[in-house]
């Protein structure tokens, strides 16, 4: 271990596999690290966390390093559940293509991926008044059916997915399902607690539409509470003409978050070869304060991964919006990644966030990263 500051320290030389597995095990207790060093994975990488955590991912360590048989094996599979693409879907044209895109994904991430349909079963509701006996009655076949035929369209689609799989020869993914009742949200992030996806792939009803319900209000409530990064896919987008991604644009606010969500995008886009474009547009602050920030941004990239392909620049436009696509149609961007950041309710009633506009104008998929609250890492 190296301390880097008084608030810091870092693990070196430690395997891929094994960095990811310790990643996947700190993170589940709570604990925010990132891997550094990535460009040269061969040789070893690093891992960065907080001094206050280094007891505890120094014993994980130390557990997989003696791990053999059956522990060997339990570990290997708890590598594998990093792995995990989980796509809750309504049988809508837009939550079926999102799982198709998931799939497009786990062929190079090798990821398995679970679709999720949850429905609200309102037979529950118990009627008071004895007349009523007779609609209850008939409400509890009618909700039976419902859950049959949302059974039946779960089990269509992920043998669809399996021929693909089948006839294009994807190897290391498997599809299952999940049928549950509940409220939506609620049910969804419950299943991700439970099966510990590294992402969640949503459809979203894409471009030119106005209104809350754009998006619709399932998926941008779990983009809002959500501690696994969501990946959404608009209803305009063309699966049949998927090309993985090979330009990615990170939309960053200069804040300590930033730096978390890099590293979770670095490692993420890793197996996909692709180029990254820092950018930041915010017409409201003084362009030469942002162009400050952006050199200590590419500066901090430049000493800690000099071999991903990295681009750091500022979007000069009025308007942010504008400023952005443009950006988007220049550099071909295939995703948009950003954080979604907690604000208050005055705030998200009469300016709506960057995050909720692109998710009403873009064409292209848009991954979305969760803030948190303590974050510490900084150039």
């Amino acid at each position: 271990m190296t301390l880097n500051n008084d608030k810091t320290i870092t693990i070196r030389n430690v395997s891929y596999s094994r960095a990811l597995l310790l990643k996947m095990r700190l993170e589940l207790e709570g604990i925010q690290c990132f891997l550094t060093n990535l460009h040269e994975p061969d040789t070893g990488v690093d891992i960065q966390l907080a001094i206050k955590d280094s007891e505890k991912a120094y014993l994980l360590l130390d557990d997989m390093r003696k791990a053999t048989g059956v522990e060997k094996e339990y570990l290997v599979k708890s590598l594998k559940s990093v792995r995990r693409i989980l796509v809750p879907i309504d049988f809508s044209h837009m939550s079926i293509q999102a799982a198709h895109y998931a799939l497009e994904l786990a062929r190079t991430l090798k990821a398995d991926i679970r679709l999720l349909n949850v429905w609200f079963n309102s037979a529950n509701e118990s009627f008071v008044i004895n007349e009523m006996f007779a609609f209850q009655t008939n409400l509890d076949s009618i909700m039976r059916e419902m859950e049959a035929d949302a059974q039946s369209k779960l089990e269509e689609l992920a043998d669809e997915l399996k021929q693909r799989i089948r006839n294009e020869r994807i190897r290391g993914v498997d599809v299952d399902f999940d049928l549950v009742r509940g409220d939506a949200v609620n049910a969804i992030l419950d299943i991700t607690d439970a099966y510990k996806p590294g992402l969640l792939v949503m459809g979203t009803r894409g471009k030119n539409r106005t209104g809350i319900g754009l998006i619709g209000s399932t998926t941008a409530r779990v983009i809002e509470k959500s501690k696994v990064p969501v990946l959404t896919v608009p209803s305009g987008y063309d699966i049949n003409n998927f090309i993985a991604p090979k330009n990615v644009a990170y939309i960053t606010n200069f804040d300590d978050n930033d730096f978390l969500a890099l590293h979770r995008l670095i490692t993420f886009v890793r197996p996909f070869d692709v180029k990254i474009y820092c950018v930041h547009s915010n017409p409201d602050v003084s362009y030469v304060l942002d162009k400050v920030k952006m050199k200590k941004m590419r500066e901090y990239f430049n000493d800690h991964y000099s071999g991903c392909n990295i681009e750091c620049g500022l979007i000069e436009n009025s308007d942010s919006l504008e400023g952005i696509e443009t950006f988007i149609d220049e550099k071909k961007i295939d995703v948009i990644a950003l954080i979604s950041r907690r604000r208050n309710l005055i705030t998200q009633l009469f300016k709506p966030s960057l995050t909720r506009k692109l998710l009403f104008q873009s064409d292209i998929p848009i991954l979305v990263f969760r803030e948190t609250a303590d974050a510490i890492w900084k150039p």
